[in-house]
């Protein structure tokens, strides 16, 4: 039934209802006219009862197809709406309206099955779960490898493994770590990633948890032939020499037939040389001592004292200490800073160490150049992730020694030792942070690190 069928319908009810109501106040006044009246009241209230019945008919169909979309039967009220004879627009309103919303609803349908089976094919563990521990999802990953269903609580991961499950509680959104689980006596390396969100004012955490001991042997393996690469290199350069040395001169101490030469029949030219070799083997013998004090300290980094320290006063201070430095050679240096003090917690000496390591480097690395600069940024991330930003205008490191620089012992710097960017990424990692280089050649390097 339309609008203006409807308003028509009133209308002429109306019209009649007040003719109805008119005779029967006209009629009361005359005498004897009491049939008259009697009809014409009558007729009033059946007009008045005639217009009741025709709005409530109009607001039936309509209440029928708000509660429909209320309780999502679109079906039910298709069918007591729609009416083959009649051309009411409204009823053609309705039907229209309706296939639109099983539209949708199908869609809706095909498109979270759709996501289930994604989800499902995924080989990472997903789950979430509500504020009171109720697990709201779980794929069948996460199910097998933990043994918790959609109807279980997170706390029954306490009787999986507990470190686990603090864990899960304590991460915040968008924090990552690793954890060591034993399932089936077959111990894991578990990358869990944290995310937090609102739905329906309900604080949902989503935890996606991911194998990668494999890909760990892989890193650990390619590692350590990096390493012993670099190891081999270093012993080398400093055991053939003085393995050569030693050898002649033993020659030089014999005679022919394998006896000790007398010291007095050794030529003066012979003496000097031995000297010479004794030399070489003392300053390639320091080095090589040095070299294992070097992979000493390494691999013994004391665990972090973590206090509130406030980088732009530690860049200030690391400054001073290499002032000297920086202007004995024309360095032009540039500290940008949003806040006058930006806080994190860290080990104020460790981290001193890391930002001097890098400073050092690059003062050499600019030190060829005509105008030589230096740029430190301190930026303070919303997301608590503030960064210290080192950049020079050097030559830039060559990429395919890019993926070298941080393992141990490995340098590019004749006096290096090797051993700076490798401690400086032991000391970030032991803070929870991260250290990353980018280089362009003939423009310049820069360091970032992450806290």
């Amino acid at each position: 039934m339309d609008f203006r069928n409807f308003r028509l319908g009133i209308i002429i009810r109306s019209l009649v209802l007040s003719m109805a109501m008119f005779s029967a106040i006209y009629a009361f006044q005359q005498e004897e006219w009491y049939v008259t009246t009697v009809i014409s009241a009558i007729l009033s209230i059946a007009v008045l009862i005639s217009i009741i019945q025709y709005a409530e008919k109009y607001k039936k169909g309509l209440s029928e197809f708000l509660l429909s979309i209320k309780s999502r039967d679109f079906i039910s009220s298709s069918s007591s709406v729609s009416d083959k004879k009649s051309k009411d627009i409204l009823k053609e309103a309705y039907n229209i309206i309706m296939t639109e919303f099983q539209n949708i609803r199908i869609d809706k349908e095909v498109q979270y099955h759709y996501l289930k089976t994604l989800i499902e094919h995924v080989r990472v563990a997903l789950f979430t779960f509500e504020q009171n521990g109720n697990i709201q999802f779980i794929n069948k990953t996460a199910s097998d490898l933990l043994g918790i269903h959609q109807n279980n609580k997170i706390s029954h991961l306490k009787s999986f493994d507990v470190n686990l499950y603090n864990l899960v509680l304590r991460l915040k959104s968008g924090e990552s770590e690793l954890i060591k689980v034993k399932i089936h006596n077959d111990l894991l390396h578990l990358s869990i990633y944290a995310t937090e969100i609102k739905i329906q004012n309900k604080q949902i955490k989503l935890i996606s948890l991911q194998n990668i001991k494999q890909e760990l042997e892989f890193q650990e393996l390619e590692s350590w032939q990096k390493l012993i690469r670099v190891l081999t290199h270093e012993i080398m350069n400093s055991v053939t020499p003085i393995s050569s040395l030693s050898n002649a001169m033993n020659d030089s101490l014999s005679e022919i037939g394998g006896n000790k030469a007398k010291l007095a029949e050794i030529s003066d030219d012979d003496f000097e040389d031995m000297i010479s070799s004794l030399k070489t083997i003392e300053t390639r013998s320091k080095g090589l001592l040095k070299f294992v004090s070097s992979y000493k300290q390494l691999t013994r980094i004391p665990k972090p004292d973590f206090k509130e320290v406030n980088l732009v006063e530690l860049i200030n201070h690391c400054y001073t200490l290499l002032k000297k430095n920086i202007v004995d050679n024309n360095i032009q240096f540039d500290m940008i800073k949003s806040y006058s003090a930006v806080y994190v917690h860290a080990d104020y000496d460790q981290i001193e160490q890391v930002v001097i390591n890098l400073l050092i480097n690059a003062i050499d690395a600019v030190s060829a150049q005509e105008k030589p600069k230096i740029v430190v940024k301190i930026q303070a991330q919303p997301s608590n992730k503030h960064r210290i930003i080192i950049s020079d205008n050097g030559n830039g490191i060559d990429p395919d020694d890019m993926d070298k620089i941080f393992i141990p012992f490995f340098t590019t710097k004749k006096k290096g030792s090797g051993i700076g960017l490798s401690l400086s990424r032991q000391i970030m990692r032991l803070h929870k942070g991260a250290i990353r280089a980018n280089s362009e050649l003939k423009k310049g390097t820069e360091f970032i690190l992450e806290f």
